[in-house]
């Protein structure tokens, strides 16, 4: 009967050390898990914040070429052999042949039109031909 109670101690003994020992692994583990866990959070959050910055970049760019964005022009006058010739904005293509006289022209709008008048707008083209028109 000692034998028995004997052994069923040690067994019990045996039995509260793996226990003990599975707890204890297991807390291990899971302490181990939540550093790796935090470290995770804290790397995320940093990309965030990178990301959220150069969005914020990136927005301020844009309102700022948004601010300086510059209406095209559609037309450019330029004096040819005298006269002021409408071209299209690719100083290329003849938009129209005027009989406006570039002598006739005030002096600084000679000057602008030799160095090319850009224009707009068809409604600006035709207020500027309507006034310079004989």
């Amino acid at each position: 009967m000692r034998k028995t109670c004997s052994i069923r101690l040690l067994l019990f003994g045996i039995f509260i050390t793996a226990l003990c020992s599975l707890c204890m692994g297991f807390l291990m583990g899971t302490r181990k898990n939540w550093n790796a866990y935090e470290q995770r959070i804290a790397l995320l959050q940093e990309k965030n914040d990178i990301l959220l910055s150069q969005q914020e970049v990136k927005e301020d760019e844009s309102n700022l070429a948004a601010s300086y964005a510059v209406e095209p022009y559609k037309y450019i006058l330029l004096a040819e052999e005298g006269y002021v010739a409408v071209f299209q904005a690719d100083k290329k293509t003849l938009y129209a042949s005027t009989d406006i006289l570039l002598v006739d022209l005030p002096q600084d709008l000679q000057e602008e039109i030799t160095r090319g008048k850009f224009i707009a707008s068809e409604e600006q083209l035709y207020s500027f031909l309507e006034n310079y028109s004989s």
